[in-house]
């Protein structure tokens, strides 16, 4: 017996479209929803290039329709957790960063960085700004420089520990 996909499938969507946009419905309890859902099912087996290695296309069907099902409902999640509340009576006050002083204080604590980092050992230096500032891994920064990761998650370490030493000071 030879496979025709296509009258299959329109054979399918004629026995089961129903069935799965009420299993959906009674899952989302949204009939515009359950009826998309059902919709990108067929769509999808529609779209695969071979269906001839799949026995039952009534449960490869329901399948797929279960997986776009959670699909859904994980971009749901996401999307009620982007929601945040925003107060109605007063818009928060966020401190201006172009304000004179804002500026100046961080300037301030720019140039002590500098400063700071100036005081650590070249091979210190080297190895902090190609971790923090060329986002290299410390296994590349072993590899690049020819020394071990231990060495550099020290040398890490240590620049982190001076910087922060020289920061809670001022």
């Amino acid at each position: 017996m030879s496979f025709h996909p296509h009258q299959s499938l329109q054979e399918l969507y004629v026995s089961c479209h129903g069935e799965l946009e009420a299993v959906l419905f009674s899952r989302v309890r949204c009939r515009e929803t359950a009826a998309d859902l059902c919709q990108e099912a067929f769509v999808r087996l529609c779209r695969s290039d071979d269906l001839g290695n799949v026995g039952n296309l009534k449960a490869y069907l329901f399948r797929t329709a279960q997986n776009l099902l959670f699909d859904h409902y994980r971009s749901q999640t996401v999307r009620n957790n982007a929601i945040v509340d925003w107060p109605e009576h007063e818009p928060p006050e966020a401190e201006d960063p172009r304000c004179a002083e804002t500026v100046a204080l961080a300037e301030q604590d720019l140039d002590r960085l500098i400063e700071a980092m100036t005081s650590l050992s070249p091979l210190c230096q080297r190895i902090f700004y190609l971790n923090r500032f060329e986002g290299m891994k410390q296994r590349e920064i072993a590899e690049t420089l020819n020394i071990s990761v231990r060495t550099v998650e020290e040398n890490v370490k240590k620049a982190l520990l001076h910087c922060a030493k020289t920061l809670d000071q001022s």
